[in-house]
């Protein structure tokens, strides 16, 4: 089917100065994240450790200046309103033609390197009621993600739950989880099993390691970030998932979604050839899992129960056979600086040359539609 518009798989909100004073629970409040204003532009600061300035202030600006012309810093006045006004963002998004999207944080993607598990848990809470409220004012359109601190399964299992009857439509796990507590683990068998149960699609994306922001753990703020940590984005994913697969998460959790956010495609296809080559070709080694069924191989596992979000990523399109279509969602990544807003139709239209249009509408909205439980008649029907 031709549709005219499209759903963000990848969108995020702003969050205002007061969201964490506000709302998390007492106890934690004189740890909360905050804001210190400084010359140049406000500043977040997370248990002590000065962590981001605001985005937000120059979506779509890297299409007209020079990189050496974006800033990295500015105050909370400078944010575009209609990042953290939900009807606002509903209206900005659709002159884009986006008309509904996926909802994940800014500032609150770097709570996950908080070191104390009870306060970053605090802050996952916090962030959640938060987008809950901000989604509830057009649920047709804003589907929002759960922040879910899996140190302790019981206490994701719970948050898990409340989520779901909040209205939330997913949840985001840390992409990059303690060294000693890789996701080959059985202790998170808990958190699989709800999560499939619930229908709540898991997602890990960029810069949410739960023990440092960037491949750099030696940087004093976001100030200091290495070109690395963007560019090897796709390492801790390809880590992560790897390990579901090969223990055979998916294999016992049919029902479970887990997905790649903001680490592009063109990665995925030799990772999949890097699987089942090491799965048939290399000897078995110690306990390496062997899944029941004799003809199944890793790739089989992702193209069944992975998704991946992505937004320019030309070569991945190309090769979308290899990881297989239904894997596949866009998304804008509004309002930040690297967003296609506000040429998301021009970018689209780039990027899918060439590709038929049901394979078009597939990877621009029915893909996301139908993990998240868009209804595309209704949205056809408001927007047309």
């Amino acid at each position: 089917m031709t549709r005219s518009f499209f759903v963000s798989s990848d969108s995020h909100i702003i969050e205002p100065p007061d969201l964490w004073l506000s709302r998390i629970d007492r106890a934690f409040r004189d740890r909360a994240p905050h804001v210190v204003r400084e010359e140049k532009g406000d500043w977040w600061v997370i248990d002590g450790k000065r962590s981001m300035s605001f985005l937000g202030v120059q979506t779509g600006d890297r299409f007209e200046k020079d990189s050496s012309e974006l800033i990295i810093e500015a105050h909370f006045e400078s944010v575009r309103p209609a990042a953290y006004d939900p009807k606002r963002y509903v209206e900005e998004n659709r002159q884009d033609g986006v008309e509904a999207s996926v909802i994940y944080p800014s500032e609150a993607l770097l709570v996950y390197g908080i070191p104390d598990p009870a306060l970053c848990s605090a802050a996952m809470r916090a962030y959640n009621d938060y987008i809950a409220d901000f989604c509830n004012e057009d649920p047709l359109r804003l589907k929002g993600i759960a922040l879910l601190n899996v140190d302790d399964p019981a206490e994701a299992v719970a948050e898990l739950n409340r989520c779901r009857r909040k209205g939330l439509a997913g949840a985001m796990i840390t992409v990059l989880p303690p060294a000693d507590r890789p996701y080959d683990l059985p202790l998170y068998e808990p958190v699989w099993a709800a999560a499939a149960d619930l229908g709540m699609p898991l997602s890990m994306h960029v810069a949410t390691g739960r023990a440092a922001a960037s491949v750099d753990t030696t940087q004093k703020s976001v100030r200091e970030v290495k070109e690395s940590a963007f560019y090897l984005q796709d390492h801790f994913v390809r880590k992560s998932i790897g390990e579901l697969i090969f223990s055979g998460v998916f294999e016992r959790h049919p029902n479970l979604r887990v997905g790649s956010v903001e680490h592009e495609v063109s990665w995925a296809p030799f990772f999949l050839f890097q699987m089942d080559y090491t799965y048939t070709q290399r000897p078995v080694r110690g306990n390496w899992h062997r899944f029941a069924d004799k003809s199944a191989l890793p790739s089989d596992y992702f193209r069944r129960q992975c998704f991946m979000s992505f937004q320019e990523d030309a070569i991945g399109i190309r090769e979308r056979e290899a990881v297989g279509l239904e894997t596949l969602m866009w998304g804008s990544d509004y309002p930040h600086t690297e967003s296609t807003f506000p040429r998301s139709r021009e970018i689209l239209d780039r990027i899918l040359a060439g590709v038929p249009e049901a394979e078009r509408a597939a990877i621009t909205c029915e893909n996301v539609a139908r993990l998240y439980g868009f209804d595309l008649a209704a949205l056809g029907a408001v927007g047309a």
